[in-house]
């Protein structure tokens, strides 16, 4: 969330009777969860409190969120200051669950999250909650305390990510990182039960208009794919390019051929073999968002990335 210090510091001298340590209810669509004006206190607060060896998984919650806090305190979103109103909020998080509080995972009906239609950004943030509540509930908080504390940390960072970035939180660290805590919580004992396989991870690397070079978010986003694939080496990468309906057909089919190329090409730079990359191109065929022709739509201009 982009309210930065020196803004907030003019509204707290415009609202005059602010009470500092009770602001986090204050105005805004949807309501502000932290209060720039606390940041350095409770963020301070849960460094301090934070244990340094969490053997439960409140502790554990309570040095996630304290890290997590701190980052985002530190990630900029000017030249001059961080995301002070979000490290503010899970600073409290991290004190609540240092409090020995239940702090459950942040449902995404409270952020901003965008392009459900298309992508079903929200749905897939409701179901990654459920299952990790489902694998929480079942007993991962007392089997496997520091990973289940990481799974919902990592969690609340892809909601997060997803409001500041929807493209690099939808596709970067925060996410990757849960599924795999996730998948490896879900593949614990289960009384004779088989573990379910992994599931298919998927990227999205969007391209500007009629361009087929990649942008640096869309490096990153290359970048974490062939991380992912060279921490396992049972990983095989799909590559679908695509393009939006503002071109012939023809030309299109060409255009997605060179954007599933330049990734393609960067994945085998970044050390992936071409035997773990299967590629194809549809050009306008598959839009994930459908349009009327001629119609520029920055979703559609895309190399769709799945990982198995």
């Amino acid at each position: 969330m982009k309210h930065r210090k020196v803004f907030m510091t003019s509204i707290a001298l415009i609202g005059g009777g602010l009470t500092l340590a009770g602001c986090s209810g204050w105005s805004y669509s949807p309501a502000m969860r932290g209060n720039p004006n606390t940041e350095s206190h409770n963020l301070g607060s849960g460094q301090a409190n934070a244990p340094a060896s969490p053997t439960t998984f409140t502790q554990g919650l309570a040095m996630e969120y304290s890290g997590f806090a701190t980052s985002l305190s530190s990630t900029p979103m000017t030249t001059q200051s961080g995301d002070w109103v979000d490290a503010d909020y899970f600073s409290r998080k991290s004190l609540k669950a240092d409090g020995g509080e239940m702090v459950l995972p942040e449902n995404n009906s409270n952020w901003l999250v965008p392009l459900e239609d298309g992508y079903g950004f929200r749905t897939q943030l409701a179901d990654g909650r459920k299952r990790l509540l489902t694998v929480l509930d079942a007993g991962s908080r007392d089997r496997a305390p520091a990973l289940s504390a990481r799974a919902q940390v990592r969690y609340d960072c892809w909601v997060e990510q997803m409001e500041r970035d929807w493209q690099l939180g939808s596709n970067g660290t925060c996410r990757s990182e849960f599924l795999t805590a996730l998948d490896e919580l879900e593949s614990g004992p289960k009384s004779g039960a088989s573990a379910p396989p992994p599931a298919a991870r998927g990227y999205n690397v969007f391209f500007e208009f009629d361009k087929s070079t990649l942008t640096v978010e869309g490096r990153q986003i290359v970048d974490a794919v062939a991380a992912a694939a060279k921490g396992d080496a049972s990983v095989r990468i799909t590559l679908v390019g695509k393009a939006d309906l503002s071109g012939t057909d023809p030309y299109n089919m060409s255009l997605s051929q060179r954007r599933a190329d330049t990734v393609r090409h960067t994945l085998l730079a970044d050390g992936v073999t071409s035997d773990r990359i299967a590629e194809r191109w549809v050009g306008e065929r598959e839009p994930p968002v459908p349009t009327e022709n001629g119609v520029r739509e920055p979703r559609n201009r895309v190399v769709e990335v799945g990982l198995r």
